[in-house]
């Protein structure tokens, strides 16, 4: 009896509990739309229908086997002569390094052959003195020539000098031989 008399007394006030029961699909689909569900439950997976695996199962297939393509064949031209273009131009880095290397080392020994070209002219003055000599001649008994002991003899035709040499065999083994120093080049640079 009390309840009936609070009811009528004050209105909107209740005694008890009157709220409903709900199951947990419900009450979780108010608390996701309320925002106050937790991160981790809000995205559970959820099960998949078979339907819904098989088209999975069928996407994931059709995506792994694609069918053969066509290479065009410009494309592989092209990448072909990128490549000997780059095997071309390192061989010319190769052989720029090879040649500075031989342009130092013949700087180098220019400058030893000039030390000892100055020792040797040193040690020739020191040896041949033209006086010494001279009086070394006419100890002797040798004597200048004079202007009738000279004669001076023309020969008919021009002058001509001819050289004999060895020719290699041909165009061929010159190029051999080019493409073995260019081989051993290649070899010596990345040793």
């Amino acid at each position: 009896m009390a309840d009936r008399r609070n009811r009528t007394r004050y209105p909107g006030v209740v005694d008890g509990n009157l709220a409903r029961k709900l199951d947990n699909q419900e009450l979780e689909r108010r608390l996701e739309r309320s925002g106050q569900l937790d991160f981790d439950q809000q995205y559970r997976r959820r099960k998949e229908s078979e339907a819904e695996q098989l088209a999975r199962r069928r996407a994931k297939v059709k995506a792994s086997v694609r069918p053969a393509q066509k290479v065009n064949k410009g494309a592989v031209l092209g990448f072909m002569a990128v490549a000997a273009m780059m095997m071309v131009l390192l061989l010319c880095y190769v052989k720029i390094n090879a040649i500075s290397r031989s342009i130092v080392q013949m700087k180098e020994e220019i400058k030893e052959l000039q030390v000892e070209r100055v020792s040797l002219l040193t040690q020739y003055e020191q040896k041949f003195d033209l006086a010494s000599v001279k009086a070394a001649a006419e100890a002797a008994g040798m004597s200048p020539p004079s202007e009738s002991q000279i004669y001076y003899i023309d020969l008919p035709g021009a002058d001509q000098a001819v050289a004999h040499g060895s020719e290699s065999g041909g165009v061929l083994d010159r190029f051999f031989a080019s493409l073995g120093r260019d081989v051993y080049a290649v070899m010596e640079y990345f040793r």
